[in-house]
């Protein structure tokens, strides 16, 4: 069973603008590859499964949108949660974030002040099947 699978994208029936919903990848340095899925929900469902792959980890992560996007689009996501992990003890919670889609199409996470940015591209479009 993938990770992905967590949450399946859709395009009806909830907050997440449509062109948010799909799968998306970054390599972060020092931390390896980062892949996001991004699901239709509505404020307080489930719409993202991070899946996290280092050199000697594996972390899954899930987070809930926390409002519906505002005027300037951004979505607004709760502190992530570890669903699983290997070894559970290299993965921890995460700090809520926003989402921002940039001009060039990629899509940008941040957090609070200070903390890193990560971008990631487009791997697939809602409604691609990629496995």
């Amino acid at each position: 069973m993938s990770d992905t699978a967590t949450v399946a994208p859709g395009s009806t029936g909830g907050d997440v603008p449509e062109r948010y919903l799909g799968r998306w990848e970054a390599r972060v340095d020092g931390a390896g590859t980062h892949r996001l899925t991004l699901a239709q929900g509505r404020v307080g469902e489930r719409v993202l499964t991070l899946v996290a792959d280092g050199a000697v980890q594996h972390c899954v992560f899930a987070a809930s949108l926390a409002r519906k996007p505002g005027a300037e689009g951004k979505l607004r996501l709760t502190a992530a949660t570890v669903t699983s992990g290997a070894p559970l003890s290299s993965c921890a919670p995460d700090i809520p974030t926003t989402l921002t889609l940039l001009p060039d199409g990629r899509l940008k996470r941040t957090g609070p002040a200070g903390a890193e940015a990560v971008t990631y591209s487009r791997v697939s479009p809602v409604g691609s099947r990629t496995e």
